[in-house]
């Protein structure tokens, strides 16, 4: 039943394997490809020859190592390079792990400068994050909003210099190419960068690890926290440690029925675990989106549960929506045909941009917040990741954190590291 159960989540993530490729299976074969590289491939060129095929995996491959291969990016590379070293007199790095202090640190230089500052993160719940770190009057914005970008064309138009002594970024690991390159376009000859995050994270979604590249240049004058100042965090930060250490071990203590491979046990047993939870405090993260197991199918069936029981859901905005001010990442509580969001932000029902139900959430898009309590799956077809999601997933909780998954796709995540492939 389990390999059957196995086989049909592959299937319903990947789609069939294109057999008329043998070379492509060779190299999965000898772990230089994923399956999820073959896939993309298919979706290309579905009646390619092995050599074009070949080509869009290894493009796939190498964007998901953080390299900027894709011939739209080359533009952006260039232009960071050019920034960064237009901005090296002014520009500084904060990076360590949760606790640290990094937002701390960041807060004392923003008092003793006491000068016109801009607070800024990649999307409006780290935002948020970031201006309850500071005890001054300060509004964080999400970086689409500082930089003027609602829709893609926008990358292309000029942008004037920020009007600030100092800009602060957090969570920078998350910024994906094009957004760095404007955002480094808008320093001005007076203005000094700094920018805040963990490069252990998972890199941005569209691909390229700049933050990460940024620190292991050395050309960046970078202060590295490491002491964390939260003992309340310690046992999960200690797993967070050994996962990035790459220790081989089982991360498991819950037991939802991953190992029946039984669906409906897997279903009924998430139910009866979370149907009492506070979803204001509580998350539900998956490696995966797709699948029988992913976040869609998940939501869907938690949406249909809780349905029955109240008419309070948590949402997440799916995209960038300048008139409303909502940005794709912002999470709120839909309640009786209102939205709230952080901020003391209400909306009517209609005047939502396209959301999702966020009872479980992917673990990219966990980025930048935290949550009191994490349920952490982990299922099959978690292979095509690396150390990092699993570190990205387990430091989003503060105080109690479970997990359960497949082991053979934790080992594997273990030993890969997106960052350093």
């Amino acid at each position: 039943m389990k390999e059957r159960f196995l086989g049909f989540a592959k299937e319903k993530l990947f789609g069939k394997r294109p057999h008329k490729w043998p070379k492509l299976q060779s190299l999965v074969e000898k772990g230089e490809l994923l399956n999820i590289d073959i896939a993309y491939a298919e979706t290309q060129v579905p009646h390619g020859s092995e050599e074009e095929a070949l080509s869009h995996a290894t493009k796939l491959a190498m964007v998901r190592q953080g390299h900027l291969t894709l011939p739209k990016h080359v533009h952006y590379e260039e232009q960071i390079v050019s920034h960064v070293k237009r901005l090296l007199p002014q520009l500084s790095i904060i990076t360590g792990g949760p606790g640290t202090g990094k937002t701390y640190t960041a807060a004392q230089i923003v008092r003793e400068r006491n000068t016109k500052t801009l607070l800024a993160a990649p999307t409006g719940k780290a935002a948020a994050h970031l201006e309850s770190q500071f005890d001054l009057p300060m509004q964080a914005k999400t970086l689409h909003s500082l930089l003027k970008v609602h829709s893609p064309l926008d990358y292309q138009t000029p942008i004037d210099p920020l009007e600030a002594n100092l800009v602060i970024v957090d969570e920078c690991s998350m910024i994906d190419p094009p957004l760095f390159a404007r955002l480094l376009s808008a320093i001005g000859p007076e203005t000094t960068l700094i920018l805040l995050g963990d490069p252990n994270q998972l890199p941005a979604v569209e691909g390229g690890s700049v933050f990460a590249d940024l620190i292991a240049s050395g050309a960046i004058t970078t202060t590295t926290l490491t002491k964390c100042m939260r003992s309340d965090r310690r046992e999960i930060l200690d797993l967070a440690a050994a996962i990035l250490r790459g220790d081989p071990f089982d991360m498991r203590n819950i037991d939802l029925g991953f190992a029946s491979g039984d669906l409906e046990t897997i279903y009924q047993k998430l139910w009866n675990h979370v149907k009492t939870r506070d979803f204001d405090h509580f998350r539900i993260l998956c490696t995966l989106r797709k699948g029988p197991l992913g976040v869609d199918a998940l939501n869907r069936f938690l949406h249909e549960k809780f349905s029955a029981q109240t008419c309070r859901f948590p949402i997440l905005i799916t995209r960038n929506d300048a008139r409303s001010g909502l940005y794709n990442g912002d999470m709120g509580v839909l309640e009786n045909q209102e939205a709230h969001f952080s901020g003391d932000r209400h909306f009517a029902l209609h005047e939502l941009p396209p959301f999702e139900y966020a009872y479980c959430i992917s673990v990219h898009k966990s980025q930048g917040s935290e949550y009191d309590h994490v349920l952490f799956l982990v299922p099959d077809g978690s292979e095509a990741f690396g150390r990092e999601v699993l570190y990205t997933a387990v430091t989003r909780a503060k105080n109690t954190l479970e997990i359960e998954g497949n082991p053979s796709q934790i080992a594997a995540a273990l030993e890969r590291s997106s960052l350093n492939p």
